[in-house]
């Protein structure tokens, strides 16, 4: 901040401004401004939001949400809370961010805020929501009897032109100087080609290293980027989900069908499926897709019965008392086979798009836990 004059001593004033957040300075001085530094006054103010806490990334979320006219109703409070709680104050991670232009949208902001938490904006149900992008459970299933047309694979080779390094500017919350912080593979420590990216919400070394980590991961490893439509399923998912998707390619090691019947006690399930299974294959697992779209919480380890027949060690989260075999109004539960070695194909949905009349695309990079390695480490410091 900058003073020019004092002027006078407000002898009755408000004891507060609403909207507008104040502050008292004692100055003593001479009888003249004498230099630049005798009227610079160095402020580090420490935000506090209403039923947020300081510098928290839910107290903005909420703030900025409600000062835009949305009512409480309509936020995702439940999600932020959540967050809040279980990631952003235990991590240490907290919105430091002002927006000083005026062509800055408040989507922008709303990305910011995510972004501070490792996470993404996003609407959820007519909600305004944030969902935190790392390690996660997959929330559905997408195969071929899913699809009304073949599910497409696009790769992208590696080359020359591929960033194999990030170097993260971010501001020093003491010395207020722009530092860099590099992100390398120990196995690359001098990077071909690196990328400069800036993040104005991390005042952290560590913090601005975790995210340039996931930049860096992501450039090394996600080649594979799956489309797929469907009728409906595709509306089911929201940005940011982990999904599965699979093909009926042979060699895709891969195999859906359909449960078209089932018994279980507490020991078993046992399973009739509509297409024969191939056992050929290494230590063979499977994913159900159960009716209401969730799919099962682990990957389970099926028994031979015959070609049609598996048997699945009972669980209560596969609640196979909920299943309804007998409706002809009701989709049967599906059933994903597969090569243990290899496995399915995981993906984080990037986009949902109207396709046709009564159609969707769902398009989504492929997901790999390798992204996250980096997300609990500290900064090395740079290279040598």
């Amino acid at each position: 901040m900058f003073w020019q004059a004092l002027r006078g001593r407000l002898l009755s004033r408000p004891t507060s401004y609403a909207g507008i957040s104040t502050i008292g300075i004692t100055v003593e001085t001479g009888g003249q401004l004498a230099a630049q530094s005798d009227k610079r006054v160095s402020v580090v103010a420490t935000r506090n939001y209403d039923g947020g806490g300081d510098r928290t990334i839910s107290g903005a979320f909420l703030h900025l949400a409600r000062s835009l006219g949305y009512r409480d109703d309509q936020i995702d409070i439940a999600a932020l809370s959540t967050l809040e709680a279980t990631y952003w104050t235990p991590r240490g991670e907290y919105f430091d961010h002002q927006a000083s232009s005026d062509s800055t949208s408040a989507k922008d902001i709303f990305d910011k805020i995510a972004e501070a938490g490792m996470g993404y904006f996003l609407l959820s149900d007519g909600l305004l929501s944030v969902g935190r992008e790392g390690v996660k459970s997959w929330t559905g299933i997408i195969t071929p009897q899913d699809t009304v047309e073949e599910m497409q694979t696009s790769f992208r080779v590696p080359s020359e032109d591929d960033f194999d390094g990030v170097d993260v500017k971010y501001i020093n919350p003491v010395t207020w100087a722009e530092e860099t912080v590099q992100c390398r593979t120990p196995e690359n420590p001098f990077p071909r080609k690196t990328e400069a990216y800036t993040i104005d919400v991390a005042m952290t070394a560590d913090r601005a290293w975790r995210i340039g980590m996931r930049r860096l991961m992501k450039y090394l490893h996600q080649r594979r980027t799956y489309t797929a439509t469907t009728s409906m399923l595709g509306w089911c998912h929201d940005f940011g989900d982990h999904i599965i998707l699979s093909d009926d390619i042979p060699t895709g090691k891969t195999q859906s069908c359909l449960i078209d019947a089932m018994i279980y006690d507490f020991q078993e399930i046992t399973l009739h499926v509509t297409e024969p299974l191939d056992w050929s294959y290494a230590n063979p697992r499977c994913w159900i897709q159960f009716q209401d779209g969730r799919p099962s919480s682990r990957m389970l380890t099926p028994q031979r019965v015959d070609d049609f027949t598996l048997t699945v060690p009972y669980n209560d989260d596969l609640h196979p008392d909920d299943w309804i075999m007998d409706d002809p109004d009701i989709d049967l539960p599906k059933l994903l086979f597969c090569d243990s070695e290899k496995g399915a194909r995981h993906g984080i949905v990037q986009e949902v798009a109207p396709s046709g009349d009564s159609n969707c695309q769902i398009t989504a990079p492929e997901y790999k836990e390798i992204f996250y390695q980096y997300d609990d480490a500290t900064y090395p410091g740079d290279v040598a």
